[in-house]
This record gives structure tokens, sequence and C-alpha cells, in this order.
């Protein structure tokens, strides 16, 4: 299938063209003939499948096709995070480039003021900036006509769900919405989705469970035992210095952002950071830092698990492991992309031990266990003894036997013989009848001789 198939407008062909877009991806091609159409959508869909394109494209061709309105807000995008909105916002310009529509993006850390007299057509927002827009009555929602909810399920990690209610009623006249989600499972997912759209054409892709498509097929796993957070960082080192190649580094906190940091300009390592609450301006130079090739290190917490465009990377390391088995799939994303391959390396304490097996477990895929010698040892041994298993024993199941252990019911059951009780009830203990009775006739003994002495 090609673009060219589609009833799209000739200058959004042009411009796909010109991005190098030579057809469609899977979720493209399922989404962009009914969101021409005006259909709400319920996409699943994980990064890296094409998910921008496929609600950029039909609304774009859709707002080219009828010129009224110009310069008013018809087109809504709402992405979690700054990073996201700059990312989607480049792709819609390059989209509408040589046509009248402008796009901008609303966010934090940039000027309220410049947005407030902004005539945008396409605007890319983050829910909190935008609520506030809203509120004010700094921006029109009169004239919208297509809203776009993204990474619908990061909106509920970062707690965007009440945010992102009250911008949906304060748009209620638009035309048609569109939600888009790594998963569609969770229960924040699907209340969203009963909540803002109307009669869904769902597409669902990659997402659902499909064990295949949970890890890059040409990707590595592999894990290194560490007993300590500094041991940790020297194996790091120790790898980074064997294998010099484009590489992100996750941590779980801003403060390990800071530890590594600190130990890799130690060892002399050219490296840029990004964490959550670094201002805009910073975290936009970081990111182009590390495209542009100014360094090849990244070291990030999960800001960066999800949606940007981070291309060539060809290590991902896992300095923590993450609390979520999902985020470790969204890390592991970042690299062997696009049919490319790629490694992940985690780093493992023994608090960690059960997290790294239940990743196993999710992904069905059993992570590499090594060994560097003369700095990391071997995992424990009871850990190699223990088979990777994506079924849980239910008590019943255990040793094949039936609950509790259960004895085969076809056996010939044994004779039980009946004890009697009156036979062993005393067995072993004093006889204190016998010792009176033995009293009792000394004692009678004794009174016969009395008597006759007196006699």
């Amino acid at each position: 299938m090609q673009f060219s198939e589609f009833a799209i407008n000739e200058k959004v062909l042009e411009n796909i063209a010109k991005k190098g877009w030579e057809s469609p991806t899977y979720i493209q091609s399922l989404v962009i003939a009914p969101a021409q159409e005006g259909s709400d959508i319920l996409g699943g869909a994980p990064t890296g499948t094409g998910k921008s394109g496929a609600f950029l494209i039909p609304t774009i061709s859709n707002l080219l096709e009828d010129s009224i309105n110009v310069g008013k807000m018809r087109l809504l995008i709402l992405e979690p995070t700054r990073e996201l909105s700059l990312q989607v916002c480049e792709v819609a310009k390059a989209l509408c480039e040589g046509t009248s529509l402008q796009v901008g993006a609303i966010i934090g850390g940039a000027s309220r003021e410049v947005q407030k007299e902004a005539l945008w057509d396409i605007v890319v927002a983050t829910p909190g900036r935008l609520d506030e827009m809203l509120r004010k009555d700094w921006l029109d929602p009169n004239f919208l006509e297509t809203l776009v909810i993204d990474e619908a399920d990061r909106m509920l990690d970062l707690g965007f769900f009440d945010e992102v209610l009250k911008i949906c009623a304060k748009v209620r006249n638009r035309k048609q919405t569109m939600l888009f989600s790594a998963t569609l499972e969770g229960k924040g997912v699907q209340d969203f989705a009963h909540e803002v759209l109307n009669d869904p054409y769902e597409v669902r892709v990659g997402v659902g469970g499909e064990s295949e498509d949970k890890l890059p097929e040409l990707l590595k796993a592999r894990a290194y035992y560490a007993d300590s957070a500094d041991k940790k960082a020297s194996i790091l080192v120790h790898l980074l210095t064997t294998a010099k190649q484009k590489a992100i580094i996750f941590v779980r906190t801003k403060d390990r952002v800071s530890l590594v940091c600190a130990k890799l300009k130690r060892a002399g390592f050219s490296f840029t950071s990004l964490q959550g609450d670094m201002g805009q301006n910073e975290r936009n130079a970081s990111l182009e830092k590390f495209k542009n090739g100014d360094c090849d290190l990244l070291v990030a917490t999960d800001v960066a698990a999800r949606g940007l465009d981070l291309p060539d990377v060809n290590y991902v390391y896992n300095f923590d492991l993450p609390r979520q088995v999902i985020t470790f799939v969204h890390r592991a994303g970042r690299t062997a992309r696009a049919g490319a391959k790629g490694v992940v390396v985690s780093l493992v304490e023994r608090p960690e031990i059960s997290l790294m097996q239940k990743i196993e477990r999710y992904t069905e895929r059993e992570m590499e266990k090594r060994q560097i010698k003369g700095l990391c040892a071997a995992f424990p041994k009871a850990l190699e003894e223990k088979t990777l298993t994506t079924e849980r024993k239910g008590r019943a199941s255990i040793g094949g036997r039936g609950g509790f252990d259960r004895k085969n019911l076809d056996e010939e059951p044994k004779k039980r013989v009946k004890k009697r009780y009156r036979v062993t009830k005393n067995k072993g203990k004093p006889d204190f009848a016998a010792k009176r009775a033995k009293r009792a006739l000394i004692k009678k003994r004794h009174e016969q001789q009395n008597i006759q002495g007196e006699s």
C-alpha cells in the first residue's frame, strides 16, 4: 500500500515524500481512512510504530480541504511531556510546509505572552499549560474540529486525568476525537476512552499481551550481578570502555542521575543528562547534544523511556531496574528499532533479582547472565537452577499429585486397624490404683497386729 492510495491532499503527499516516508506503517494504513472520514479513533500501539503520522496526515489533509477559520485553533494535540510536544510539533510543521497552516506548541517553560498572541491552526500542548490558557480565556476553543490525546497511559502515570477531562469539557463542540495509548488494557485508559470517545473505530497494533511484540526481535538482553551501587558503577565503566557506542543509561531517580554522572565524569567520559525537573532550554540543549552526536552517552530517568525520537541508539543500560515491568519494555525499545540490532544491559543487585525474574516472565525472554573476571561474580547458584516459566503452578498441580500432595485415587486403600483405647490409654503411666490398694492392705495388716497385741 502507498500513501497515494488514500485521499490525501497533494501538498501533504509532497511533504511526506520529502520526509522519506515511502509507505504507510501498519497503524497508519489502518487509521488514515477512518480518520479522514471523521470517525473517533481508539488506537493502541507502542512507541516507534508511526502513531504521529497516523493522526497528523489525515487531520492536516482535512484542514487543507477547508479554508475557513484560518488562524483559529482547529486541531489540538495533547502530549504528556514538553519533549513529546516539541517533537510532534516539528513533524506537524514538516507536513504543513508550503501551506497556509500555522503550527505551535503551548507548553510550560515557554513565554505565556507569545502563546496568548499566537494564531495557530494546529496546537500541540501539555495539559497543565493548556488548562491554564483555557481557564483564563487566553485561547478560543470554539473553532476546534479535532482533539487528539496521545500517550494516554503516560498521561495517567503523570496524574493528568482530571486536567484532560476538564480540557475535553471546554472543547465540547469538537467534531472528532482520537485517543492513542501504548496499552489499552488498564482501567484508567478504558475510563478515558469511555469519557471522551463516541462509538470509536478501534485499532490495536502490538498491544494486549502479544508476546512477540513485547521486545524487538533483534534485541539481546544481558544481566550482570552487582553487590552494591559502587560495584554497579565499576561494571558500567568497564562495559562503556569495552563497547564505545551510542547508549542511554537509565536510572530510577534524579539523585541517581547525579551519582552516575559523577562516576562517568571521574572516568573521563563525555555525556549529557535528562531528568524531569530541568528547565526547558536545558532539556532541549541536552537532547540536541545527544542527537547530533556531540556526546554518545545520555544519563536519564524514565522521562526518556518513551516517545522521544532518539535515533541510532546501540545500547540501553539499566543502572537501576524499573519498578514496573512495562517500563523495562519501554526502555529497551529505545534500541533495536526499525529492524536494527541492539542490546539492553541490566545491572542487578540482590534485592532486584525478583524484579529481574518478573521481567523475564512478562517478556518471555530470559536475560543472558554474565560475569566479568575479577570485577563481578556470577549470579547466586540458586538462581541458575530456576527455569523460566510463564505459567504459575497452582497448589493442585505442584508435584503432579494434586493439592496437599494427595495420593493417587486408583491405589487400593490400606486396611486400618482400630486400636482399643482402654488397652493403651494408661500405657507408660504410674498405676496409682495399685499403689492405693497396696497401702490399704499394709494398713489393714498393721491394725490386725495391734489388736492381737492388746489381747
